[in-house]
């Protein structure tokens, strides 16, 4: 595979991170001193400190560039499996059985692709 697309194999794990940091609650207890009596409550949300804002960014700059390399694919059968098995996670299996063609024939016809690109 080009060295450009190589970042595509961990696209998935990248997605799964940035989903698990903004959407993992987190909680903490502070206490409440509203009916004059301190007693504690649980605070619950969303992690939103500068590490994970900073992480977040990184990760969705990082998902950008792997999404405009994809986009630049000007062959249209290279672009759609790498968008179906890359970007949406589809097993090849499943691809090959759309497309009528075989999980190898597949596979083959990107790295012949990228052969070609990197030519």
């Amino acid at each position: 595979m080009n060295a450009d697309f190589e970042g595509l194999r961990k696209y998935r794990d990248i997605k799964m991170r940035l989903h698990t940091l903004q959407t993992e609650i987190v909680g903490d207890t502070a206490k409440d001193y509203s009916s004059g009596y301190p007693h504690s409550i649980m605070l619950r949300g969303v992690a939103c400190d500068d590490r994970t804002r900073n992480e977040v960014t990184l990760l969705q700059s990082e998902l950008n560039v792997l999404d405009g390399l994809v986009d630049s694919v000007k062959d249209i059968r290279a672009r759609d499996l790498l968008d179906r098995h890359y970007r949406r996670g589809e097993p090849w299996k499943t691809i090959s059985e759309s497309t009528g063609r075989s999980e190898e024939a597949n596979k083959k016809y990107l790295q012949r692709y990228f052969k070609n690109v990197s030519a």
